[in-house]
């Protein structure tokens, strides 16, 4: 899942300079002598005065675009992104839900090692991630993640697409339900599954909540979000 190739040879850092934010500062290891101010290397990520977007007025940007180069320094983390993502909510609820995931995150993506077995299976090297990559990504992470739906999905997933529609309910738990909704929300991009019903615990149960939010961090983000662990 990492964007670093060279991690641990002599060529890392000339791989992490050519990797670089364009009109970020150079990263190196060890402190920045500008004039006479000395700045720490993590303080590019850690003060928006650096970035491209920024100008006297603040960022020109309603959401940031370099979430997952801050992260890579560590100076943002799970919590960052899901808020980034949905904290203009105005659900209370479903609000508080998400601080209880984000509180309890031990930088474990995968629901079981079945999940991740059968997730990377199909997302290394797939055919059907050349297009609309992130979306197939979130599905493939859906339709993995609980025994009953997979066995229900499997013989669905084409190399050049994936057939929700063929997809037989008949008879499936409130989780599959859920996470198949989330499946369809993901693939349209209508709603089919309202934030009221995921912050209502009774109906989504907190391994179906985290896996749903998660296949929409995914989508969003691509499957570079999973390398985030704090």
């Amino acid at each position: 899942m990492s964007r670093s190739f060279m991690y641990g040879t002599r060529l890392q850092e000339m791989e992490q300079m050519m990797m670089s934010v364009p009109n970020f500062l150079p990263r190196t290891k060890g402190m920045f002598i500008i004039g006479q101010k000395t700045i720490d290397e993590k303080e590019e990520f850690k003060r928006c005065i650096y970035c491209s977007e920024y100008s006297k007025g603040g960022c020109r940007r309603l959401q940031c675009p370099y979430l997952l180069e801050r992260a890579d320094f560590g100076q943002i983390g799970y919590a960052d992104f899901i808020k980034d993502s949905f904290w203009d909510s105005d659900d209370f609820f479903f609000k508080k839900r998400l601080r209880g995931l984000f509180r309890s995150f031990t930088g474990e993506w995968f629901m079981s090692s079945y999940h991740k077995d059968r997730y990377l299976c199909l997302a290394q090297g797939s055919a059907l991630l050349q297009s609309t990559k992130k979306q197939n990504l979130a599905l493939l992470y859906l339709l993995t993640a609980n025994e009953q739906l997979w066995d229900r999905a499997k013989d669905h997933i084409y190399p050049n697409k994936i057939a929700l529609s063929e997809i037989t309910l008949t008879g499936i738990n409130t989780t599959c339900y859920a996470l198949f909704q989330a499946a369809k929300t993901i693939a349209s991009g209508k709603l089919h599954i309202k934030e009221n019903e995921l912050a209502d615990k009774t109906l989504i149960g907190e391994v179906a909540f985290k896996t749903i939010i998660q296949a929409f961090l995914i989508e969003r983000y691509g499957d570079e979000i999973m390398t985030v662990n704090q």
